[in-house]
């Protein structure tokens, strides 16, 4: 495939663009110093996505609403954005160098401004004595129970004013035009969408009023040719996401309809819009925006941004269209811009996978591309919990700055146990700074864990990242890197023979002893997933045990594709507790029967899975699971709402009384046991203890049990530092 139409030239208003392919404003939370001036590793993770190719690079939001917005301010008035707002020249040399790098590749890069974040800020003013501000009166996402009362038309306008006094800084900084955060429920969209702006008076009662008033004054400071992006959710699909019942006992049957949107882009494109960047949804159905791997590919392309470019056609709108949204694999890239449902295509996560996505697709060497699993555990939840973007299956994705890959001083031999996400990256990274490598794998394929993960339908983009891995351990093998397959280890055939033995061989699962266990056909969820989840012919009712993201994940494909009736079993007070919103909600939403990967209700599962929390299994009988569970337990499905991370205190959150319980009778027919597992580090200890070698190490699963991030994180840190 050549894909021609990636690689045409383009144009948003008068800047030219090399290709078609933009970055979506991913991160550079906690990339700027407490001042809010850009730090080297901000500017180093922009450059490297220049450097791959990308066309043109937005940033991530920064505000212009301080000392309105109380949100978007830490302690002492100190930020973890970035800031370019006011008129300090300290903050102003850091985006110097930052255009500079990134035009130094001929890319382009725009600023994305935001007006704050209005009632999904983090609750924690409000904790600390502070008002919360919003459009209107509104809940706080994350802790209903505070108030956010509206802002003043007098706040509004010096909003208005800030944005402006923010573009012209940013066009003297070098950055080639702005773009406007006006999607996913922040403040913007507030102030301009129905659920959240029900002013009865002043200018900004009219909901256009206020991204209108933003745009001529931005081009009013910065001239009529500095171009503007609008990022717009042309609907925040709530009644579809939830149905009429919900839709208006928790968001007062209000949204912008797609109608509504196309006029809101017209009024937009007639103030000096120049292009739209297309999609749907809000923080309440978080996964429209931030889709998770569980989607289909392009799940609302056609639906949002094709209607726009449709509607620009029939009323003559020259401005651009955007596509985003599971865009990842080049071929399905292509064909967006193909089919002419938009003029640009926008890749968020998989740039932070392979910055180099754009290259690797222009030279032909699409299997190279290290492909994102959609998991959001580096890009989304490692800011959320304080940290700044990075990536699973990059490593270096956030480190750009201090991860190097330099050659070794003195090569050495190199024995990795376990060809999993870790061992495989250990390997690569090892072999690549010249180090003699041997990789053993006991199974037949590379990818551990992964493999039967991605056994999933809806997990097919694991299942691409494991395919093209394959394939480029396949590329190292020829030139020189050392994989056995088929070949299980043990401390003899290791000691003394190498250097560095780097264990990386997994972890053993773990089956509680429950009474009566031996009483019900039972299969450990790793060993079903290797299997293809394939049940006994007789099965027609499943229980799993453990509601964490692998249990429900199974939970919900054997509804989805073995047609079975599933129930779900709990200890802890929800579901996945310690996932990331955007894939935990999409989960429950698909659970609870109101969606699919298809991201349409028809494709949902016709019987929602039963799941009960803050409950633990007793006892099993014949065909019947008996359990406790707590009176008072949560309802599991409420995706439209989050978990607050443990470290923010909630004051309005309550102990459930353990022994306020009841005992359920569940009938099954099949038990799957989802409950985790112990490191199988039996192997490391042994060579620690024999001295096997100068250095041996533990990651991934064979030294705590954890995920994908740890894993290769693990694998990477270790490989180059021996």
């Amino acid at each position: 495939m050549d894909y021609k139409m990636l690689f045409e030239p383009g144009n948003i208003g008068k800047c030219k663009v090399k290709n078609r392919i933009i970055m979506a404003p991913m991160g550079n939370i906690n990339m700027a110093d407490p001042i809010g001036r850009p730090l080297q590793k901000m500017i180093d993770y922009f450059v490297e996505r220049a450097k791959g190719g990308t066309g043109l690079l937005i940033t991530g939001l920064v505000p212009v609403s301080y000392g309105v917005d109380p949100t978007v301010s830490e302690d002492n008035d100190t930020t973890y954005f970035p800031r370019i707002d006011g008129s300090s020249r300290t903050r102003l040399a850091g985006w110097r160098d930052l255009t500079a790098g990134v035009h130094s590749y001929d890319s382009k890069i725009f600023i994305q401004l935001t007006a704050g974040l209005g009632r999904v800020g983090s609750p924690e003013p409000a904790l600390k004595g502070k008002i919360l501000k919003s459009a209107s009166i509104n809940r706080n996402f994350y802790v209903p129970q505070l108030p956010h009362i509206p802002f003043t038309d007098m706040q509004i306008k010096k909003i208005v004013k800030s944005f402006g006094q923010s573009a012209v800084n940013a066009k003297v900084s070098g950055f080639d035009g702005v773009q406007l955060h006006g999607h996913e429920g922040y403040l913007m969209d507030q102030l301009t969408s129905s659920p959240w702006n029900r002013r009865k008076f002043g200018r900004y009662k009219n909901k256009f009023q206020f991204a209108i008033d933003v745009v001529r004054e931005i081009k009013k400071r910065c001239g009529e040719d500095f171009p503007i992006i609008y990022r717009v959710d042309l609907t925040q699909g709530l009644q579809e996401s939830y149905g009429d019942e919900i839709f208006k006992k928790r968001f007062r049957g209000m949204e912008r309809t797609i109608e509504e949107g196309l006029e809101f882009c017209k009024a937009l494109a007639e103030a000096g819009v120049d292009a739209f960047d297309v999609d749907k949804g809000c923080y309440d159905n978080w996964f429209f925006p931030h889709p998770p791997a569980y989607f289909n590919d392009i799940p609302y392309v056609e639906e949002i941004a094709g209607r726009l470019k449709e509607y620009f056609k029939k009323e003559n709108i020259d401005a651009k269209v955007i596509a985003v949204g599971k865009l990842g694999k080049p071929e399905v890239a292509e064909e967006v811009l193909e089919k002419d449902f938009a003029d640009f295509v926008m890749l968020g996560r998989p740039l932070l996978a392979d910055p180099y996505w754009p290259r690797k697709v222009y030279e032909g060497r699409e299997r190279e591309i290290i492909h994102c699993i959609g998991d959001q555990e580096g890009c989304i939840q490692s800011f959320i919990l304080g940290g700044h973007p990075c990536c699973t299956v990059n490593p270096y994705t956030g480190f750009e700055d201090s991860k190097k890959l330099k050659k070794a001083e003195k090569p050495k031999k190199v024995a990795i146990v376990g060809g999993g996400p870790g061992g495989c990256e250990a390997a690569k990274t090892a072999f690549l700074r010249g180090h003699e490598v041997t990789l053993f794998e006991k199974g037949d394929r590379l990818g551990g864990q992964l493999i039967p993960g991605s056994n999933m339908k809806i997990k097919h983009d694991l299942a691409r990242y494991v395919s093209n891995l394959n394939y480029q351990m396949e590329l190292l093998q020829k030139q020189g890197l050392d994989i056995r397959l088929n070949t299980e280890v043990t401390k003899e055939d290791l000691k003394g023979k190498y250097d560095v033995i780097i264990c990386a061989n997994g972890l053993n699962p773990i089956i509680p002893k429950i009474d009566g266990v031996e009483k019900i056909r039972h299969i450990e969820a790793r060993e079903l997933l290797k299997s293809g989840m394939k049940l006994p012919e007789d099965v027609k009712k499943v229980t799993v045990i453990g509601g964490g993201v692998v249990g429900c994940e199974l939970a919900y494909s054997l509804a989805y594709e073995k047609g079975v009736e599933v129930t779900v079993i709990e200890m802890l007070p929800d579901l996945m507790t310690g996932v990331v919103h955007a894939n935990r909600s999409m989960l429950l939403w698909m659970m609870m029967g109101k969606g699919s990967p298809s991201g349409k209700v028809e494709d949902a599962i016709k019987t929602p899975i039963k799941a009960y929390t803050s409950s633990r299994v007793v006892r099993f009988e014949e065909d019947k699971v008996y359990i406790l569970a707590n009176r008072k337990r949560k309802d599991p499905y409420t995706p439209w709402t989050t978990l607050v991370p443990e470290n923010i205190h909630n004051p309005f959150d309550k102990k459930l009384d353990p022994k306020d319980v009841e005992e359920i009778v569940i009938d099954t027919d099949y038990v799957v046991f989802s409950t985790g597992g112990r490191a199988n580090d039996g192997l490391y200890y042994e060579l620690l203890r024999e001295k096997a070698a100068n250095e041996v190490y533990a990651i991934g699963d064979s030294r705590q049990p954890g995920r994908a991030f740890e894993a290769i994180t693990g694998g990477n840190d270790v490989a180059r530092f021996i």
